[in-house]
């Protein structure tokens, strides 16, 4: 490509005189409302259920031991078929969450995110995406996910879903049916 023509002293000459006389224009236009300094009373108001949710999760128990590379645990009390039916895939996540590249405490706020949203939305079903790495997330999330009285199973994803790195996860959900009490 050629590089473009500098303007020779002629034609500087000719825009100058072309702009003799021009004056600045006058702001007729209504300046834009200034937005409220305080945001963080409603980033607060947002995180209060993740923090919750956050409550339940604690480094120190290990109340999850993997026997091999496939991941299940089913709620004692919940039907014993739920991580079969979820390794076979017959039910889809209606939300996945990737963990790779997080620290443990940022994987555990993202989860406790995650329970809270699937929760606020009604979804019984999420995918998490811990990726096989060094394998901490790998040990830490199934450990995470038993002590939450939300969860009721979860199990290796199936190959579509990312396999040994990642887990579906069977949610209880909120009653969408009034009190008829």
């Amino acid at each position: 490509m050629s590089k473009p023509k500098l303007p020779n002293e002629e034609e500087i000459q000719q825009f100058r005189d072309a702009i003799t006389g021009a004056r600045p224009l006058a702001q007729d236009k209504i300046p834009p409302a200034r937005l409220p300094r305080n945001k963080k009373t409603s980033v607060k108001t947002s995180a209060e259920p993740e923090t919750r949710h956050l409550f339940y999760f604690s480094d120190e128990f290990e109340g999850y031991q993997a026997d091999g590379s496939i991941i299940r645990y089913v709620q004692p009390g919940e039907d014993p078929h739920l991580a079969k039916n979820l390794k076979r895939g017959e039910f889809q996540p209606a939300v996945v969450l990737d963990l790779h590249g997080l620290t443990q405490l940022e994987a555990k706020t993202e989860l406790a995110g995650l329970l809270a949203y699937c929760q606020q939305q009604h979804f019984n079903c999420a995918c998490i995406v811990h990726g096989k790495g060094t394998g901490i997330l790998a040990r830490k999330v199934p450990n995470w996910l038993i002590q939450h009285p939300n969860v009721r199973a979860f199990h290796t994803a199936p190959t579509h879903w990312g396999r040994d790195g990642a887990l579906l996860v069977l949610l209880k959900t909120p009653d969408k049916t009034p009190d008829m009490r």
